[in-house]
């Protein structure tokens, strides 16, 4: 399993990645095609900085949410080609490439434990022993 922690940081270079895709793979001359990676990796890197996680600069989506919109994402980029109807301009390694690529962003969300890390667990616990204490007294 990978730690929430790595997930966030993986979301960040994927992002990135996304970006650069069309370029790398040849295909930034088809416009549907470059617009669907670029869109998913800004996506990506938006919400990213948007979740309640350790790299995020405004923790307001909840994880459940950031791993759904993974979900969301992965199936754009896999479903892309025939919605946005570029398939048959595509080499069979760049449509495949489609596949690969949501295939890991499903990957990423099914084997990233959703729960906190032990530390914010532990401050959790630490709050409710507080908040008992003043119960108690």
């Amino acid at each position: 399993m990978l730690s929430l922690k790595t997930h966030n940081v993986l979301d960040y270079v994927a992002g990135v990645f996304l970006l650069f895709v069309p370029a790398i793979f040849g295909f930034s001359e088809i416009d549907a095609a470059r617009n669907v990676f670029l869109f998913s990796g800004a996506a990506l890197l938006g919400y990213s900085l948007l979740t309640k996680y350790e790299y995020a600069l405004w923790k307001v989506i909840p994880i459940s949410a950031h791993m759904s919109l993974d979900v969301l994402n992965g199936v754009l980029i896999m479903l892309a080609p025939w919605i946005f109807g570029y398939r048959e301009v595509l080499t069979p390694t760049q449509e495949v490439l489609h596949y690969v690529l949501a295939l890991g962003v499903f990957g990423l969300v099914a084997f990233t434990q959703p729960q906190a890390d032990v530390g914010e667990v532990s401050g959790i616990d630490a709050d409710i022993d507080v908040k008992r204490d003043r119960w108690a007294s």
